[in-house]
């Protein structure tokens, strides 16, 4: 009887949980980017509500071998469109979502990304955009 009275107990509070979010925590912060950028890596992730806007971020990669992973969840609506630009302003790496994607995982061999421009058209839906140095 105890036993019992104590795992519902347990089960209502677990299933009452709330998932809490700090203060200033940017995952929860809509149409605002989270990003990471280090040498050989860069990381931005977002959450956005009915956004048209573009952006342009500038990398930190010495490596002409890396690896791109771009995540599209819980889409609404709308498009992104994810261009790597070389040193050169040459367009390396191009990736149009239309659709929810959980993982797309591509190489860019043989060119430096220097820049990444990114382009949300009336989206909402969470994105997630990581480029890294390829492992040999």
């Amino acid at each position: 009887m105890k036993i019992s009275l104590l795992i519902i107990i347990c089960i209502t509070f677990i299933s009452c949980r709330e998932e809490i979010l700090e203060p200033n925590n940017p995952a929860g912060n809509i149409n605002q980017p989270f990003q990471e950028n280090k040498l050989n890596y860069f990381n931005i992730v977002m959450t956005a509500s009915n956004l048209t806007y573009e952006f342009e971020v500038d990398l930190n990669f010495n490596s002409s071998d890396s690896r791109i992973f771009i995540s599209v969840v819980d889409r609404q609506k709308g498009n992104v469109t994810v261009n790597v630009l070389s040193e050169n302003k040459n367009l390396i790496y191009v990736a149009s979502i239309e659709t929810e994607i959980p993982y797309l995982i591509d190489r860019i061999r043989g060119n430096v990304p220097n820049k990444v421009k990114i382009s949300c058209n009336d989206f909402s839906g969470k994105l997630r955009v990581q480029l890294s140095r390829a492992v040999q």
